[in-house]
């Protein structure tokens, strides 16, 4: 997933999906592991407590985070979609407009068997003006498990 060049004046978006679905009685859940933009030793701040970006708020401070919504601002994402019954964003990555990180969480879950549930990882980088210069990646896993 490439963002492009990051700037303090705009915020950096990207997206991509995954499909999840389970017969489990108990349902499953969705982590995210892995850790921050980094580029050699330098680092893009993870959001552990929730950011938003809403006017512009995130632009000039260092920020990294993911939701699983339809943004307004940035314009990124779209809701899970499928029939139902489908599986839901989980509390810190379900709110329109904010966006957090944090290596370990639970980002999505169902507690029952679902059908296909198509989600929309939105992310967002913000740089502020003393960001180290450099070509920022980053490896994330996301691990789907069913739970009995």
């Amino acid at each position: 997933l490439a963002m492009g060049t990051l700037s303090t004046s705009t915020v950096a978006t990207g997206s991509h999906t995954f499909t999840v679905a389970t017969n489990a009685a108990s349902g499953m859940i969705v982590t995210v592991t892995g850790a921050t933009l980094t580029s050699g030793a330098n680092t893009i701040d993870a959001c552990a407590a929730n950011c938003t970006n809403t006017g512009g708020a995130g632009q000039g401070t260092e920020q990294f985070g993911i939701n699983l919504k339809d943004n307004a601002t940035p314009n990124v994402g779209l809701e899970v979609s499928g029939s139902a019954p489908i599986a839901a964003a989980a509390a810190n990555y379900n709110t329109v407009d904010s966006f957090r990180f944090v290596t370990g969480d639970t980002i999505a879950s169902a507690a029952a068997g679902i059908n296909s549930s198509v989600f929309t990882v939105s992310y967002v980088a913000n740089i502020a003006g003393a960001t180290e210069a450099g070509s920022y990646t980053a490896t994330l896993t996301y691990t789907a498990t069913a739970t009995f």
